[in-house]
């Protein structure tokens, strides 16, 4: 089976920065620091980054490995990061990472007009957040779709390595 050389694929990006701002969380490639996308910390809402970012203000400052995306509790949004993995082996030549580490960081400028039981229901389902946070057995890579199987890999069009994973109409 032919695979399109990486630089002809679309790729994401393997190493991230992720500045934390009290309004804001702010995730910036390290190859390409004027792209990326800022989450709002009171309701999660998403926007491209805007050029007059800084990191001078930043209350924090770390690296993360990939956003696995958002997850709307009751009272607010959660931010999931990976914030460590390893390389688990090869698929198709591509690399194969095993998250070690990841964490959910909070969106939810709301809890503070919640209800006692809407925070007590916030706090369970938190619990559970922090127990997927240790959870082992996830696997991701960032050159290849790993949920497609060999058989239907092969069936697909010429090129379609070229797009973004959500952009491919599978």
């Amino acid at each position: 089976m032919e695979i399109a050389p990486s630089s002809s694929r679309f790729k994401l990006y393997d190493q991230l920065q992720l500045l934390e701002f009290p309004d804001k969380y702010v995730v910036k490639p390290v190859d390409s620091p004027h792209e990326g996308f800022s989450v709002d910390r009171r309701d999660g809402n998403i926007k491209p980054l805007d050029d007059n970012t800084s990191s001078d203000n930043a209350t924090r400052v770390s690296t993360i490995f990939g956003v696995g995306g958002t997850i709307r509790l009751l009272a607010g949004t959660y931010l999931l990061v990976i914030t460590s993995r390893e390389e688990a082996g090869t698929f198709l030549g591509f690399p194969i990472f095993r998250v070690t580490a990841m964490k959910f960081l909070p969106c939810n400028g709301n809890l503070r007009f919640a209800t006692a039981q809407e925070k007590k229901d916030e706090a369970y389902f938190r619990t559970l957040l922090q127990a997927l946070e240790t959870t082992p057995g996830l696997y991701f890579s960032y050159e290849t779709d790993l949920t497609v199987n060999l058989q239907r890999r092969c069936k697909l069009a010429v090129g379609w390595t070229s797009k973004p994973m959500w952009k491919q109409l599978v």
